[in-house]
Protein backbone atom coordinates (compact mmCIF):
# COMPACT_ATOMS: atom_id res chain seq x y z
CA UNK A 1 0.00 0.00 0.00
CA UNK A 2 1.68 3.18 -1.21
CA UNK A 3 0.55 6.15 0.65
CA UNK A 4 0.96 9.94 -0.57
CA UNK A 5 1.90 12.04 1.95
CA UNK A 6 2.61 15.51 0.10
CA UNK A 7 3.64 16.17 -3.55
CA UNK A 8 7.59 15.35 -2.79
CA UNK A 9 7.14 12.50 -0.31
CA UNK A 10 5.60 8.98 -0.81
CA UNK A 11 5.61 6.24 2.03
CA UNK A 12 5.40 2.76 1.00
CA UNK A 13 3.16 0.47 3.80
CA UNK A 14 4.30 -2.91 4.22
CA UNK A 15 3.13 -4.92 7.65
CA UNK A 16 5.39 -5.77 10.01
CA UNK A 17 8.07 -3.25 8.91
CA UNK A 18 9.00 0.43 10.21
CA UNK A 19 9.84 2.83 8.02
CA UNK A 20 13.29 3.07 6.84
CA UNK A 21 13.54 6.39 8.49
CA UNK A 22 12.33 5.04 11.69
CA UNK A 23 14.92 1.79 10.90
CA UNK A 24 18.00 3.93 10.27
CA UNK A 25 17.71 5.63 13.74
CA UNK A 26 17.29 2.02 15.57
CA UNK A 27 19.18 1.82 19.02
CA UNK A 28 21.07 -1.60 19.56
CA UNK A 29 21.00 -2.83 22.54
CA UNK A 30 19.17 -1.94 25.87
CA UNK A 31 15.57 -2.22 27.07
CA UNK A 32 14.30 0.97 25.61
CA UNK A 33 12.54 0.69 22.16
CA UNK A 34 13.35 3.29 19.34
CA UNK A 35 10.37 5.48 18.84
CA UNK A 36 8.08 3.71 16.75
CA UNK A 37 10.33 0.95 15.43
CA UNK A 38 7.09 -1.43 16.75
CA UNK A 39 4.69 1.18 14.80
CA UNK A 40 1.74 -1.91 15.34
CA UNK A 41 1.69 -1.97 18.81
CA UNK A 42 -0.99 -0.17 20.41
CA UNK A 43 -1.68 1.02 24.75
CA UNK A 44 -5.40 -0.38 25.91
CA UNK A 45 -6.10 2.37 28.75
CA UNK A 46 -8.32 2.04 31.40
CA UNK A 47 -9.64 4.82 33.31
CA UNK A 48 -6.06 6.44 31.79
CA UNK A 49 -4.16 3.69 33.23
CA UNK A 50 -2.25 0.77 31.35
CA UNK A 51 -4.48 -1.93 30.82
CA UNK A 52 -3.26 -4.26 28.33
CA UNK A 53 -1.10 -4.26 24.76
CA UNK A 54 -2.68 -4.71 21.55
CA UNK A 55 -1.43 -5.03 17.55
CA UNK A 56 -2.78 -3.20 14.89
CA UNK A 57 -4.40 -5.90 12.29
CA UNK A 58 -5.95 -3.92 9.90
CA UNK A 59 -7.17 0.38 9.68
CA UNK A 60 -9.99 -0.96 11.98
CA UNK A 61 -9.09 -4.00 14.09
CA UNK A 62 -6.97 -4.98 17.06
CA UNK A 63 -5.74 -8.16 17.85
CA UNK A 64 -5.31 -8.42 21.86
CA UNK A 65 -6.17 -11.34 24.50
CA UNK A 66 -9.11 -12.16 25.66
CA UNK A 67 -8.74 -11.81 29.09
CA UNK A 68 -8.08 -8.31 28.46
CA UNK A 69 -12.08 -7.82 27.80
CA UNK A 70 -13.44 -10.52 29.28
CA UNK A 71 -14.23 -9.22 32.80
CA UNK A 72 -13.66 -5.56 31.80
CA UNK A 73 -16.38 -2.59 30.36
CA UNK A 74 -14.13 -2.11 26.42
CA UNK A 75 -16.93 1.24 26.40
CA UNK A 76 -14.20 3.04 29.48
CA UNK A 77 -11.69 1.77 27.29
CA UNK A 78 -9.16 3.71 24.71
CA UNK A 79 -6.89 2.72 22.35
CA UNK A 80 -3.66 5.02 21.75
CA UNK A 81 -2.19 4.43 18.23
CA UNK A 82 1.24 5.75 17.13
CA UNK A 83 2.42 5.87 20.49
CA UNK A 84 6.01 6.04 22.29
CA UNK A 85 6.17 8.05 25.13
CA UNK A 86 2.89 8.16 27.49
CA UNK A 87 4.07 11.54 28.61
CA UNK A 88 3.93 12.51 25.04
CA UNK A 89 0.97 12.54 23.16
CA UNK A 90 1.22 15.50 20.59
CA UNK A 91 0.63 13.11 17.39
CA UNK A 92 -1.07 10.05 18.75
CA UNK A 93 -4.04 8.47 17.49
CA UNK A 94 -7.14 7.91 20.11
CA UNK A 95 -9.76 5.89 19.47
CA UNK A 96 -12.42 4.04 21.46
CA UNK A 97 -13.85 0.63 21.31
CA UNK A 98 -17.50 -0.32 19.61
CA UNK A 99 -17.09 -3.98 19.55
CA UNK A 100 -15.36 -6.93 20.97
CA UNK A 101 -15.13 -10.12 19.72
CA UNK A 102 -13.68 -12.57 22.56
CA UNK A 103 -13.37 -16.62 21.07
CA UNK A 104 -16.10 -18.48 21.73
CA UNK A 105 -14.06 -21.39 23.15
CA UNK A 106 -12.21 -18.73 26.02
CA UNK A 107 -12.13 -20.06 29.24
CA UNK A 108 -10.32 -19.09 32.17
CA UNK A 109 -9.09 -20.51 35.68
CA UNK A 110 -7.26 -19.67 38.44
CA UNK A 111 -3.90 -20.00 36.58
CA UNK A 112 -4.54 -20.03 33.03
CA UNK A 113 -6.65 -18.71 30.35
CA UNK A 114 -7.23 -20.97 27.10
CA UNK A 115 -8.22 -19.42 23.41
CA UNK A 116 -6.84 -15.89 25.23
CA UNK A 117 -7.50 -14.28 21.63
CA UNK A 118 -9.59 -10.98 20.85
CA UNK A 119 -10.39 -8.75 18.09
CA UNK A 120 -11.01 -5.39 19.22
CA UNK A 121 -12.98 -2.98 16.42
CA UNK A 122 -12.43 1.01 16.41
CA UNK A 123 -15.16 3.19 16.47
CA UNK A 124 -13.03 4.60 13.58
CA UNK A 125 -11.03 3.47 10.71
CA UNK A 126 -7.40 4.41 11.31
CA UNK A 127 -4.75 6.27 8.91
CA UNK A 128 -1.48 4.07 7.67
CA UNK A 129 1.78 6.06 8.21
CA UNK A 130 5.31 5.88 9.60
CA UNK A 131 3.96 5.32 13.23
CA UNK A 132 1.17 3.03 12.33
CA UNK A 133 1.71 0.18 10.56
CA UNK A 134 -0.54 -3.40 10.78
CA UNK A 135 1.46 -6.40 11.80
CA UNK A 136 1.76 -9.57 9.42
CA UNK A 137 0.53 -13.03 10.27
CA UNK A 138 2.67 -16.38 10.36
CA UNK A 139 1.06 -19.04 8.21
CA UNK A 140 -1.43 -21.31 9.05
CA UNK A 141 0.31 -24.30 11.83
CA UNK A 142 3.83 -22.09 11.62
CA UNK A 143 6.14 -23.62 14.71
CA UNK A 144 7.82 -20.97 16.18
CA UNK A 145 10.24 -23.44 18.57
CA UNK A 146 13.89 -22.35 18.59
CA UNK A 147 12.78 -18.92 17.36
CA UNK A 148 14.25 -15.77 19.45
CA UNK A 149 10.84 -13.18 19.76
CA UNK A 150 10.72 -9.78 21.05
CA UNK A 151 8.05 -8.77 23.28
CA UNK A 152 6.71 -4.74 23.20
CA UNK A 153 4.70 -2.97 25.46
CA UNK A 154 4.47 -0.78 28.15
CA UNK A 155 3.59 -3.06 30.98
CA UNK A 156 5.06 -3.00 34.41
CA UNK A 157 8.90 -3.30 34.76
CA UNK A 158 8.55 -5.51 37.30
CA UNK A 159 5.82 -7.60 39.65
CA UNK A 160 5.62 -4.71 42.26
CA UNK A 161 6.42 -1.90 39.81
CA UNK A 162 4.34 0.45 38.21
CA UNK A 163 3.83 0.78 33.96
CA UNK A 164 6.29 1.89 32.31
CA UNK A 165 6.28 5.67 30.47
CA UNK A 166 7.73 4.29 26.82
CA UNK A 167 7.58 1.83 25.12
CA UNK A 168 10.33 -1.36 25.94
CA UNK A 169 11.48 -4.49 24.63
CA UNK A 170 12.98 -8.04 25.26
CA UNK A 171 14.79 -10.77 23.59
CA UNK A 172 13.62 -14.43 24.64
CA UNK A 173 13.77 -17.78 23.21
CA UNK A 174 10.37 -19.58 21.88
CA UNK A 175 10.51 -22.77 23.49
CA UNK A 176 9.71 -26.03 21.38
CA UNK A 177 6.75 -27.50 22.61
CA UNK A 178 8.42 -30.36 24.12
CA UNK A 179 10.68 -27.78 26.67
CA UNK A 180 7.48 -26.02 27.01
CA UNK A 181 5.84 -29.42 29.18
CA UNK A 182 9.03 -29.83 30.54
CA UNK A 183 8.41 -26.71 32.91
CA UNK A 184 6.26 -26.36 35.46
CA UNK A 185 3.54 -25.08 34.44
CA UNK A 186 3.08 -28.71 32.14
CA UNK A 187 -0.23 -29.58 33.57
CA UNK A 188 -1.56 -26.35 32.30
CA UNK A 189 -0.41 -26.26 29.23
CA UNK A 190 -2.07 -26.56 25.78
CA UNK A 191 -1.31 -27.46 22.47
CA UNK A 192 -3.01 -23.67 21.58
CA UNK A 193 0.11 -21.96 23.78
CA UNK A 194 3.38 -20.98 23.47
CA UNK A 195 6.08 -20.48 26.13
CA UNK A 196 8.87 -18.01 25.64
CA UNK A 197 11.75 -17.28 28.60
CA UNK A 198 14.98 -15.56 28.74
CA UNK A 199 16.32 -14.67 32.54
CA UNK A 200 15.47 -11.62 33.78
CA UNK A 201 13.12 -10.91 30.87
CA UNK A 202 9.17 -11.54 30.51
CA UNK A 203 6.04 -10.41 30.28
CA UNK A 204 4.33 -8.85 32.65
CA UNK A 205 1.23 -7.03 33.96
CA UNK A 206 0.21 -4.48 31.53
CA UNK A 207 1.84 -6.34 29.00
CA UNK A 208 -1.28 -8.78 28.56
CA UNK A 209 -2.29 -8.83 24.87
CA UNK A 210 0.78 -7.46 23.29
CA UNK A 211 2.82 -9.36 20.69
CA UNK A 212 5.31 -11.70 20.52
CA UNK A 213 7.30 -10.92 17.43
CA UNK A 214 9.60 -12.97 15.16
CA UNK A 215 11.51 -11.37 12.20
CA UNK A 216 11.09 -13.41 8.78
CA UNK A 217 13.47 -14.04 6.82
CA UNK A 218 11.28 -11.36 4.10
CA UNK A 219 12.70 -8.74 6.45
CA UNK A 220 9.59 -8.37 7.83
CA UNK A 221 8.06 -8.81 11.50
CA UNK A 222 5.07 -11.01 12.30
CA UNK A 223 3.38 -12.01 15.15
CA UNK A 224 4.10 -15.41 16.89
CA UNK A 225 2.13 -15.20 19.96
CA UNK A 226 -0.16 -12.81 22.20
CA UNK A 227 0.80 -12.33 25.64
CA UNK A 228 -1.29 -14.52 27.71
CA UNK A 229 -0.64 -15.81 31.19
CA UNK A 230 1.84 -16.77 33.59
CA UNK A 231 3.25 -17.03 37.17
CA UNK A 232 5.31 -14.03 38.78
CA UNK A 233 7.53 -12.12 36.12
CA UNK A 234 10.47 -13.54 34.81
CA UNK A 235 10.80 -16.56 37.11
CA UNK A 236 13.01 -18.90 35.29
CA UNK A 237 10.82 -21.69 36.82
CA UNK A 238 8.21 -20.64 34.54
CA UNK A 239 7.96 -19.29 31.73
CA UNK A 240 5.77 -16.53 30.02
CA UNK A 241 2.80 -18.20 28.39
CA UNK A 242 1.46 -17.00 24.86
CA UNK A 243 -1.36 -17.59 22.35
CA UNK A 244 -0.30 -19.19 19.51
CA UNK A 245 -1.31 -16.88 16.55
CA UNK A 246 -0.69 -19.44 13.59
CA UNK A 247 -3.52 -21.79 15.65
CA UNK A 248 -5.72 -18.94 15.26
CA UNK A 249 -5.75 -17.65 11.81
CA UNK A 250 -8.83 -18.40 9.98
CA UNK A 251 -10.60 -16.82 13.28
CA UNK A 252 -8.31 -13.65 13.15
CA UNK A 253 -9.07 -13.38 9.29
CA UNK A 254 -12.80 -13.57 9.58
CA UNK A 255 -13.29 -11.40 12.46
CA UNK A 256 -11.28 -9.01 10.34
CA UNK A 257 -12.38 -8.99 6.65
CA UNK A 258 -13.93 -5.63 6.85
CA UNK A 259 -11.10 -3.79 7.35
CA UNK A 260 -8.16 -2.56 5.03
CA UNK A 261 -4.90 -4.21 5.24
CA UNK A 262 -2.01 -3.45 3.14
CA UNK A 263 0.76 -6.09 1.77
Amino acid sequence: MTISMSMTKIITIECGKASDKIVSMRIVGGRRAQPHSFPWAVAILKNNRMHCGGSIMTNRHVLSAGHCFKWDNFHVMIVLIGLDDMDNLKNVTERNISKVVIHEDFTSTAVRDVNDIAIATLNSPIVFGETVVPICLPEPGLDFGGWTGTIVGWGRVGVDKSSSKVLLMASLKILTDEKCMESQLAQHIKPTMMCAFSKGKDGCQGDSGGPLLVFGTDGRYMQAGIVSWGIGCADPRYPGVYTKVSHYIDWIQRHTSDGDKCH
